[in-house]
């Protein structure tokens, strides 16, 4: 699928012909076109495609963050007038981009044990 086509996650619209369109706004457009004999339909197809396939692929990821991070991704967005939504997934990619230039030997390795094991009580404190 081609992703020519801008969408916005928020509002679950894509951006056609300088405009942004719903699903609905667009199959109502698409209906009209054909009503009035106008048969150019293949990039309001298209966009509505790339819409459906989208929003359809969309995963909701949670996290909590704390109240000061909060209000700082809040301020962000109500400065650029964007939502918020749209200032976690630029900030999310952002980082991740910055994450793929780094070799893999910069990460930090975390060592997880599970406190209910007393082997391994045993091996840490011997360290």
């Amino acid at each position: 699928m081609s992703s020519q086509f801008e969408i916005d996650y928020d509002v679950e619209a894509v951006w056609l012909d300088e405009r942004w369109f719903t699903r609905d706004e667009l199959a109502s457009r698409i209906k009209q076109m054909i009503e009035s004999g106008d048969y150019r339909l293949a990039r309001p197809s298209a966009a509505l495609e790339r819409l459906e396939a989208a929003m359809g692929q969309a995963r909701v990821l949670a996290a909590r963050v704390s109240p000061d991070v909060a209000e700082a991704v809040e301020r962000a967005a109500e400065a650029s007038g964007r939502p918020v939504g749209a200032v976690i997934r630029e900030a999310l990619a952002q980082y991740l981009a910055g994450l793929q230039s780094r070799p893999a030997d910069e990460f930090p390795v975390e060592e997880h044990v599970p406190l209910d094991d007393p082997e391994m009580e045993k091996t840490l404190l011997a360290r």
